[in-house]
């Protein structure tokens, strides 16, 4: 459940109480009331009454007399939340690591299976650092995973260089 300070701002509320209150507001302010009678300040009369008020109210001040005497957290400055890593630069990371494993541990005899995993890791990494950039967020995994990709892929394709000038030797 939403807590109190996600619903009122006090430095705005001198600015808006005489703005007409939309649906949304009439609803945040329900669930505020809400809150507070799960909180047990108010009895389930109060709650229905308040609730009243705030469907028949028209202005935000009306809205805000329907919260009168309960306390209001008071919310600070607007904080930037960051974005959750997308799930394609974990991806990148994770076939990058797995590729490179694959290919260590074979001694490289592996690069059939270890290829397509370093390049999709290169394109899934890739594609992660762009939209990291666009939308400004840290882009470290998808940088580790597009690495990873373009060096498991560029000794992949070494591996299978040499095996085709084998070929073509005997």
């Amino acid at each position: 459940m939403p807590t109190a300070g996600a619903f009122i701002n006090f430095e705005r509320a001198a600015e808006v109480a005489d703005t007409r209150a939309s649906d949304a507001d009439r609803e945040r302010t329900i669930a505020l009331l809400t809150e507070h009678w799960l909180a047990g300040r108010l009895t389930l009369d109060e709650l229905e009454a308040r609730s009243e008020e705030v469907w028949r109210g028209r202005l935000v001040a009306d809205l805000w007399h329907a919260v009168r005497q309960l306390p209001v957290a008071r919310t600070g400055p607007a904080v930037a939340v960051t974005a959750p890593s997308n799930t394609s630069e974990v991806t990148g990371l994770v076939l990058g690591v797995i590729g490179a494993c694959v290919l260590l541990m074979s001694f490289g005899l592996l690069f059939l299976v270890s290829l397509p995993l370093s390049a999709s890791a290169w394109v899934c990494g890739r594609g992660a650092r762009r939209q990291a950039d666009v939308a400004g967020a840290p882009r470290g995994m998808a940088m580790a995973g597009e690495t990873l990709g373009v060096v498991g892929t560029i000794i992949g394709l070494l591996a299978l260089a040499g095996c085709a000038a084998l070929v073509a030797a005997a």
